[in-house]
């Protein structure tokens, strides 16, 4: 007790930390534990070594898998880093300058995504389902049967067509941090560029942007983690399987098949699964560590 009298703060941190450990940090370790190690969940672990990561690196069939997933994993990533942040971008500024309608706007673009991703994915399947689908009943009702597809079912668009219902979900998070970057921008400087005769776009490019350093900061470290741990959205439109011939596979899909859907081996394989997820790890810390440090210095030569 004279311990923690001595540093009252412990008692307001300790049960953060407890909780934290308990649901956080044990799990990653004893995920690492499971990677060495063949084990279906049941019965005794097996040690195999790094036996796990030899098969998902080399093994043929797998690590095509594995890095097809993975690369749409980094395809995604580039999307994010281009269309949706520059979208989000372009979004938050008609709404910092108070467009007509803007607060309408407001609540249109960011209502999806407070929608659950289960119904966002129930919508998609109705609009693009081949047969019941609302988009190809319109091409119908048109006279432009002609332009009627399988859409998620054909491999040569269903990532595009990802992107796109991800971009409509997604949006309204990124624009609202740019927004309240804006909305601490001096009014002074605005009007000092008013004044001066700077033109919307002048006065974007050259006053707005630079001001928005801590706000890209954040939407690019969250895009890329986020692009990089998707599941969710791809997991309800193209199943467990990532659609027709993997074309919408994602790591965390191929982690879910390998440790509970019984798809290469005929069995659970949790400790083949825990070496997919000690490989992202590693991926995702990496990657997040460089962007920091990276953003980090492009802040302060800006600054």
């Amino acid at each position: 007790m004279n311990f923690f009298k001595k540093r009252p703060y412990l008692q307001f941190v300790s049960p953060a930390v407890v909780l934290y450990t308990t649901f956080m940090i044990v799990p990653i370790l004893f995920a690492v534990y499971m990677s060495f190690h063949d084990w279906s969940g049941i019965g005794p672990m097996k040690f195999i070594g790094f036996g796990n990561f030899v098969k998902l690196l080399t093994d043929p069939r797998i690590s095509k898998i594995f890095l097809n997933a993975l690369g749409n994993n980094l395809k995604f990533t580039v999307c994010v880093l281009t269309i949706i942040l520059t979208v989000q971008l372009v979004f938050a500024y008609l709404l910092h300058i108070k467009i007509r309608g803007s607060k309408y706007f407001q609540l249109v673009i960011f209502l999806p995504y407070v929608i659950s991703t289960a119904i966002i994915g129930f919508f998609t399947l109705i609009v693009f389902d081949p047969n019941l689908g609302i988009l190809n009943n319109l091409l119908g009702l048109l006279g432009r049967t002609d332009l009627k597809s399988a859409w998620f079912g054909n491999p040569k668009i269903s990532f595009a067509l990802l992107v796109m219902v991800i971009l409509w979900q997604s949006v309204g998070a990124g624009m609202m941090i740019f927004y309240a970057n804006m909305k601490d921008i001096p009014r002074s400087v605005i009007e000092a560029s008013v004044i001066d005769g700077a033109g919307e776009w002048t006065r974007f490019t050259r006053i707005v942007m630079p001001l928005l350093a801590p706000s890209f900061t954040t939407n690019i470290i969250l895009g890329v983690i986020w692009s990089l741990t998707i599941f969710d959205i791809p997991f309800l439109i193209g199943g467990p399987q990532g659609g027709i011939n993997n074309s919408i596979d994602f790591a965390n899909q191929f982690f879910y098949r390998s440790s509970f859907g019984s798809a290469y081996f005929g069995e659970t394989s949790l400790g083949f699964g825990a070496s997919i997820s000690v490989v992202m790890f590693l991926i995702i810390f990496s990657v997040s560590m460089i962007l920091s440090k990276l953003l980090k210095r492009f802040k302060s030569n800006d600054d």
